[in-house]
């Protein structure tokens, strides 16, 4: 079976594999604080609960954005099944050629992502991900990375917000009432879902227009794509897949075949 890890900054992703089938996922918060021991209890708990021996567990890949927590992790997948996971960067093969300035800047969950997007439609498309921060990746019809849009998250947004802003205060994004609140809550809410929602539809137009097409294929990411995308009105053909990233890791790791487990 294959472990699946996917660092981000505010959430880790975890996903368990045999072959090709996804037997559970899970996700828990980034602590930097927390020793790869306490990371193991961690995962060994999640196995568990989904019934899935640790022993069974015979090769581990990981995409990270927190660079201080690799060893730590490394280490935590190490004490937990035996083996040494790989993780996906350069040297890594995933299939998709990079054609930006730097490849190597790419973040590796943009290049999971962008495998697991391919996997599931044909390009070209455009993925996009609601994370810690929310990046729209460009795919041509060859299937090459072009270019990568990247701005502030949800989250990222309204913590800022309601740190800067004295009067205003921490809210969760939820479900609108309408455009316009009547309240600062509803105010907050109305601006977060339908600004964002308003910025993919204007970034995805801008796309199709620099691409000579009328009409996108897109494939989103991150919990919180579900609180935006119903609100997207610019007509692109807009899916969701949840556990995209670790569909991605998934299709990385069979192009790397290794003896060492």
């Amino acid at each position: 079976m294959l472990l699946a890890l996917s660092l981000e900054n505010s959430q880790i992703f975890l996903g368990i594999f045999d072959g090709e089938k996804q037997l559970c996922d899970a996700q828990f918060a980034t602590d930097r604080e927390k020793s790869a021991d306490e990371y193991a209890i961690l995962i060994q708990g999640i196995l568990a609960m989904h019934h899935v021996d640790r022993r069974d567990i015979t090769r581990g890949i990981i995409a990270s954005v927190v660079r201080p927590l690799n060893a730590v992790i490394s280490q935590a997948v190490e004490k937990l099944s035996g083996i040494t996971p790989l993780f996906l960067g350069p040297g890594v093969k995933s299939g998709v050629n990079i054609k930006t300035d730097i490849p190597s800047q790419v973040g590796a969950d943009i290049v999971a992502n962008a495998v697991g997007a391919l996997s599931l439609q044909k390009a070209p498309l455009v993925v996009v991900s609601f994370g810690t921060a929310t990046t729209l990746a460009g795919l041509n019809s060859a299937g090459e990375l072009t270019g990568v849009l990247i701005y502030p998250g949800i989250r990222a947004s309204l913590d800022a917000l309601s740190t800067q802003a004295a009067e205003l205060p921490s809210i969760a994004p939820d479900k609108p009432k309408s455009v316009l609140g009547k309240n600062t809550i509803d105010s907050m809410v109305g601006g977060i879902i339908y600004g964002n929602a308003a910025m993919v539809d204007g970034l995805l137009d801008r796309i199709a227009s620099e691409w000579n097409t009328k009409s996108l294929t897109v494939i989103t990411t991150g919990h919180l794509a579900k609180a935006v995308i119903p609100y997207c009105q610019s007509g692109h053909q807009i899916s969701y897949e949840p556990n995209l990233t670790l569909i991605g890791l998934q299709k990385i790791d069979q192009l790397n075949d290794r003896s060492h487990t």
